[in-house]
């Protein structure tokens, strides 16, 4: 037992070992170096001592038990192994490997103890480590799988295994291909070979589940060599109710609740895409606008539901009217179109296709036991003599449909001939509008937009008013379309703007924030080249701070040239301008441009606002403008706002900013001016 060879071989074993000889009784006669440096002790401070009574250990209560029974197997010749946990002279915890082994004598009988120890600390923490890891990968949210380089399952989560409706056992093992009909063999090849060398990649799929149905998903694969073999560790998340939802957004914001009709986003569309088949094959495109006469005079006798069930008698009407293959859509409140192509211009405004229509519409309805009658006036407007681009169109027919509305009920005009016998106003307001800006009789009103939940304001909208000597104050539906038409839009444009950003300035100087003022720009204006050059010598010659100044677009001006639109809006907002895009859901940008565009801020358009407590399209679709703006992380502000009720509605979807005659109608300067001073708004 004291042979001086077995304790130089103790001596020398590993730092990591402790080893040491013990009695029949279990009383301690040597331990070696390793094992006292452990504890800090010296061989005299140890030996002679009952083993389970020395520092080693001191730690565990348990561990001493445990030493205690493998003393007594020991002494009927039975070794012992277990694990123990000692506390090491720098007070750390160390979990010990520990044996113990009886010895012989030449009679067989046990005459001393072998004991050892192993420092295994570093291993079982790694295994706790590794059983944490795949505690938390088994029972993870998302569906997680380890191909190997043959393209097997070597292992799936639970998700993974819910996901595709499969027992653990029964995926484990398959080959990709049969959860993934697009990964064949030749696939998996190079989708392994671009992950070695990009290191992960994320790609769109279909998963085919156990019952045989397949399922969009998105992969998102990393490559890792295990022990020398390739692996792919892929991260798969269902897309099934992303799609739905998404599908559901792209219907809402393509086509009318209400009549199931297409809705303006989608009629520009279609109309774009007839225009450019039309340049091609040197036809035409005709595109009818039909506003219903006096429908308030419906809606004041039946009510909003019976006013619906006309809108939808209607649509069904002008569907049935329609030759093939016509587009008919529902582009606003009571306002319809209808889009077709024709092989000569001649055919564009045929008698027959337009009265038809009258004739259509106005046959009685019956409504809630009721006999309604109902007219429409039709304006027309043809690519390519009345516009070369469906914005252009649009407008021309908008004016052709007032020109038929100004001369009665049940009428029809089209734009070549509305223009050609203009009224006689039109012609004295033109001279008129000339010398307005020069005359002082232009002026520029705010309304403000509010917080709702501080009641404070939060910016303004600048508006244009003109105030003749002897007509007094004139519609800006009156003379923005001359001023567009006669090119006065510009100088108009760029004094409003001025005088916007001079009157922000002198706000702020004064003490008061008004927050951001919005200015509406013209399609003229924004075309220009180097309009941001412009805006930003504006703003230096104001002294205005670009973080106060937010410009308004149209969906339909940033259409007609979207890479010019975005370089243009990139220089405006590299300087420190805001945009917001106005009148939003109206256009027809569509989401995959959106995304595109640098702005800040969506205007939902007022006639989603005006709907939104009678209309669950509209309410659908301003929820759907919030959500997509919150998102996205753009601001939004809700235009037209008249009553507490589309207030409400509107902040339960999550919408803060508002403006509308509930809070304040546009007022000039000065009055805003007395608002601000207020400390707090309804």
């Amino acid at each position: 037992m004291t042979d001086q060879p077995v304790h130089e071989v103790m001596d020398r074993l590993s730092p990591s070992v402790f080893a040491g000889l013990l009695t029949v009784n279990g009383v301690l006669t040597y331990a070696n170096k390793a094992a006292l440096d452990a504890i800090g002790a010296r061989a005299e401070d140890v030996l002679g001592r009952p083993f389970d009574a020395t520092p080693w250990w001191r730690f565990s209560e348990q561990g001493r038990q445990r030493l205690r029974e493998s003393i007594r197997a020991a002494g009927r010749g039975l070794a012992s192994r277990f694990d123990v946990p000692i506390l090491d002279v720098n007070g750390r915890v160390r979990t010990m490997d520990f044996t113990l082994h009886p010895v012989y004598d030449d009679n067989g009988n046990v005459t001393y103890m072998v004991h050892s120890a192993r420092d295994i600390t570093e291993r079982r923490q790694a295994e706790r480590e590794l059983r944490l890891t795949q505690f938390a990968v088994d029972h993870a949210r998302g569906a997680m799988f380890q191909i190997d380089a043959e393209g097997r399952v070597r292992y799936a989560n639970r998700a993974a295994c819910d996901m595709l409706g499969y027992a653990r056992e029964d995926l484990t093992g398959r080959l990709l291909s049969d959860i993934d009909p697009t990964m064949t063999e030749k696939a998996w090849r190079e989708h392994l070979h671009e992950l070695k060398a990009q290191g992960s990649a994320r790609l769109e799929s279909l998963a085919r589940r156990s019952d045989g149905g397949l399922i969009p998903i998105e992969v998102t694969a990393t490559y890792i060599e295990y022990e020398g073999e390739p692996v792919s560790f892929s991260y798969v998340d269902d897309l099934t109710a992303r799609r739905a939802s998404e599908e559901h957004i792209h219907y809402l914001t393509r086509f009318d609740g209400l009549t199931r009709l297409p809705n303006r986003t989608a009629l520009h569309e279609c109309l774009e895409q007839a225009i450019e088949s039309a340049q091609l094959s040197n036809s035409s495109v005709a595109l009818l606008i039909v506003g219903l006469d006096r429908l308030g005079l419906v809606n004041d006798a039946l009510g909003h539901a019976g006013g619906d069930e006309v809108l939808r008698a209607i649509a069904e009407r002008l569907s049935a009217c329609a030759e093939t293959p016509a587009t008919v859509a529902r582009i606003g409140g009571d306002e319809f179109a209808i889009m077709y192509t024709t092989d000569t211009q001649q055919d564009l405004h045929a008698e027959y296709c337009i009265r038809r229509i009258l004739e259509s519409v106005s046959e009685p309805l019956r409504i809630n036991d009721q006999e309604i009658c109902v007219t429409c006036s039709i304006g027309s407007a043809a690519y390519p003599t009345d516009g070369t681009d469906s914005g252009e169109l649009f407008k021309n027919a908008s004016s052709a449909l007032r020109c038929a509305k100004g001369r009665g009920r049940n009428m029809q005009q089209a734009y070549a001939i509305a223009t050609a016998n203009r009224d006689p106003e039109r012609l004295s307001l033109e001279s008129a509008l000339h010398g307005a800006l020069k005359h002082g009789e232009l002026s520029v009103h705010y309304q403000p937009r509010i917080d709702v939940d501080s009641g404070t304001p939060v910016g303004a909208e600048a508006l244009l008013r003109w105030h003749h000597p002897d007509m007094g104050m004139i519609s800006p539906a009156r003379f923005i379309p001359i001023a567009e038409e006669t090119g006065l839009i510009e100088s108009i444009g760029e004094w409003v703007l001025r005088a916007a950003c001079e009157q922000n300035r002198l706000w702020r100087e004064s003490g008061l924030m008004p927050g951001r003022i919005g200015v509406n720009l013209s399609a003229r204006q924004f075309r220009h080249a180097d309009l941001a050059l412009r805006v930003v010598q504006l703003l230096k010659e104001t002294g205005l701070d670009p973080e106060h100044l937010e410009l308004e677009l149209t969906e339909s001006m940033l259409m007609e040239d979207v890479d010019a639109a975005i370089a243009t809006m990139t220089c405006l907002k590299d300087y420190g301008v805001s945009i917001a895009l106005d009148d939003f859901g109206t256009g027809y940008s569509g989401l995959s441009y959106l995304k595109r565009f640098p702005i800040d801020t969506l205007k939902i358009d007022q006639s989603f606002v005006r709907e939104i407590t009678s209309d669950p399209t509209s309410a659908a679709i301003a929820d759907a403008i919030i959500a997509m703006a919150q998102r996205l992380g753009l601001d939004v502000i809700a235009e037209g706002v008249e009553t507490p009720e589309q207030c409400r509605l509107l902040r339960e979807s999550g919408c803060r900013h508002m403006q509308g005659y509930l809070f304040a109608r546009p007022v000039p300067a000065e009055d805003l001016t007395k608002l601000l001073l207020a400390p707090r708004w309804r």
